[in-house]
């Protein structure tokens, strides 16, 4: 797919929202009732495995979906050594694997577009009525995305590489981090991509200059602290923590390397981070900074052009994985803003005893035993998985600041044995368990790997999988699970995820559309806040910042919660046997666009 610099990250992890650094209201008041949702059970589900033999169709159908796979995969030497273990499983010459960072120019995003087309055309003339269920459902899923994003045009200088928050400028030196090394092979590939790093930067910093000179440059308080974590990178020089990072890992591995070659790896590592990683990091921050008098104004989308709100709206759509109205998602929104204030204000006012146990932890304290805890709760609510292995990790202290609360690395399709979950060490740890929920069980690591073990389910469809999809399962995990997590009290910790899903996910959301929509002011802002009773400075202020400079950061969870929670209450399965049927059902179409969802379970946005 054509979307910038799609690979390096949005493929790759997982993402745990971050918070808005919100105040637990006071003196909340009443919002309006919640508005009805109408649905029903549909218990039709694809099989994972086709009754019939495989027709014409679905033979041309798989072999595309391989194609896309492969094409995808081998574009960045991260990505494939992400997900491939076993290249001949999947037919891969490794001659035409890009080791390093791949290209992210112009001309490459517009190579990807004419590929898309291409593969719009290959999708259009394949037999459909032909295709078996499960593979109309991937097809659907594929050409509704392409053509969505087709529809769209250039949106090329409008994405933005280096955000504040999960920037690649603070991506790339972690995601080195996370390359696997179990021999010599994967030194050399690492040291390769390693090495390539410099260059791609380069691309990143042309793509700047490029954005500043058409004036879509990012504002001078975005800049302010991309320009921070550069410098900060470019200060630490040997301290810097990649080069720890591969002493540690060369030293502590038995990758059958002599002591001498070991030696000559240490150094080539600290050479290039020392001489040439770091001085582009140097030389990204000066033409940065050079550019300041470029940077457009700290306000919304619709003061920026029609292009921009065109944009906006378009990304807003593809963030969340809706492909509706805009102002029928805002009014979804909206209602769920209100339903879910209603819903945690009921249940305090039944259940006084919440307030004693309201700061209490909701953590044994131990990683380990939070995911054994998150099983047995999802024990015949949930399809059963086999017993996974969990890798916990902690991003380095150089990154934390730039880095979301936690992460889950997506595992390799041909061996998906490894299961990687990151912490950020400056991160609230005090609701552990709901953090586990949503990178475990029931969330990332739960759904990616319960589609690795369903038979037939397409590699591309898995790939290409919304990150609107997967963030709204781990948002709505941690909200449905905190119903069953009884060892906590179970009311306070419904209350406080729904808190937490409200201020840190839902009004953010809302108040970027109306920034970016109808160009709220700070004061509209506030009036909007004090129907919440939380219109501290400080929340206010956040909420502006993120919808100027990472305008559609929310999205991905705060729709993608909003349209899962809209399928769960419309089809309202009630007991374990019921939400069993549902989950089962649910997962088992695999990864898809809401629009699609929505027609499957018979039930109108």
């Amino acid at each position: 797919m054509k979307r910038l610099f799609a690979m390096l990250l949005a493929l790759i992890v997982t993402l745990s929202v971050a918070a808005c650094r919100h105040t637990s209201p006071d003196d909340p008041t009443k919002a309006p009732e919640p508005t009805p949702i109408p649905g029903s059970m549909n218990t039709e589900s694809p099989s994972a495995e086709p009754t019939q033999s495989a027709s014409a169709a679905d033979i041309e159908f798989a072999e595309m979906d391989k194609k896309l796979f492969v094409s995808s995969v081998i574009r960045d030497g991260l990505t494939y050594h992400q997900y491939v273990k076993d290249p001949a499983s999947f037919g891969i010459d490794e001659a035409e694997v890009e080791r390093g960072w791949g290209d992210e120019s112009y001309a490459a995003y517009l190579n990807g577009v004419d590929e898309d087309k291409k593969l719009l055309n290959d999708l259009n003339s394949i037999d459909y009525a032909s295709l078996s269920d499960y593979n109309k459902l991937a097809y659907d899923n594929i050409k509704l995305i392409l053509e969505q994003s087709l529809q769209m045009g250039d949106t090329y200088y409008y994405e933005e590489p280096l955000l504040p928050l999960n920037g690649i400028h603070s991506m790339l030196p972690l995601m080195l981090t996370l390359y696997e090394i179990n021999g010599k092979q994967d030194v050399d590939n690492y040291l390769t991509l390693l090495e390539d790093s410099a260059r791609y930067l380069g691309q990143i910093e042309q793509f700047e200059i490029e954005k500043a000179n058409k004036g879509l440059f990012m504002t001078e308080n975005a800049l302010d602290q991309v320009l921070e974590t550069c410098n900060k990178y470019v200060k630490e020089g040997k301290n810097f923590f990649l080069i720890e990072f591969f002493e540690k890992t060369i030293g502590e591995n038995e990758l059958g390397i002599s002591n001498e070659d070991k030696q000559a790896y240490l150094s080539r590592n600290e050479k290039y981070i020392i001489d040439e990683l770091l001085p582009a990091y140097e030389k990204l921050a000066n033409t940065l900074d050079s550019l300041r008098s470029k940077c457009m104004e700290f306000s919304g989308a619709v003061n920026r052009g029609e292009d921009a709100l065109k944009w906006y709206k378009y990304d807003v759509q593809q963030s969340g994985a809706c492909f509706y109205d805009i102002s029928e998602i805002e009014k979804r929104l909206k209602n769920l803003c209100e339903s879910t204030y209603v819903d945690m204000i009921g249940i305090m006012q039944n259940n006084p005893n919440i307030y004693n146990h309201y700061f209490d932890s909701i953590t044994s304290g131990n990683a380990e035993s939070d995911v054994e805890y998150l099983e047995s709760l999802i024990t015949d609510i949930y399809p059963s998985l086999q017993e996974q292995e969990i890798d916990f990790l902690t991003v380095p202290e150089a990154v934390a600041d730039d880095f979301s609360p936690a992460a889950y690395l997506i595992s390799a399709f041909d061996d998906p044995s490894r299961n990687v979950v990151m912490f950020n060490p400056s991160a609230d740890t005090s609701t552990l368990l709901f953090t586990l929920a949503h990178e475990c069980f029931p969330g990332h690591l739960y759904q990616t790997q319960y589609f690795r073990q369903l038979e037939g389910l397409s590699l591309s469809q898995q790939l290409i999988a919304p990150t609107g999809y997967t963030e709204g399962w781990a948002v709505f995990s941690e909200v449905f699970i905190a119903d069953y997590a009884s060892d906590y009290d179970a009311k306070t910790c419904k209350v406080k995820q729904l808190e937490s899903t409200l201020f840190n996910v839902l009004i953010p959301a809302y108040v970027s559309l109306k920034i970016n929509m109808d160009g709220w002011t700070d004061d509209q802002v506030g009036a909007y806040l004090d129907t919440y009773s939380i219109n501290q400075d400080g929340y206010r202020d956040v909420l502006y910042e993120y919808a100027v400079d990472m305008p559609t950061y929310f999205f991905n969870y705060a729709l993608g919660y909003m349209n899962t929670k809209l399928i769960y209450d419309g089809v309202n399965p009630n007991g374990n046997a019921e939400n069993l049927e549902f989950f089962t059902e649910y997962l088992n179409y695999g990864p898809c666009a809401f629009n699609i969802l929505f027609d499957k379970f018979n039930i109108s946005f």
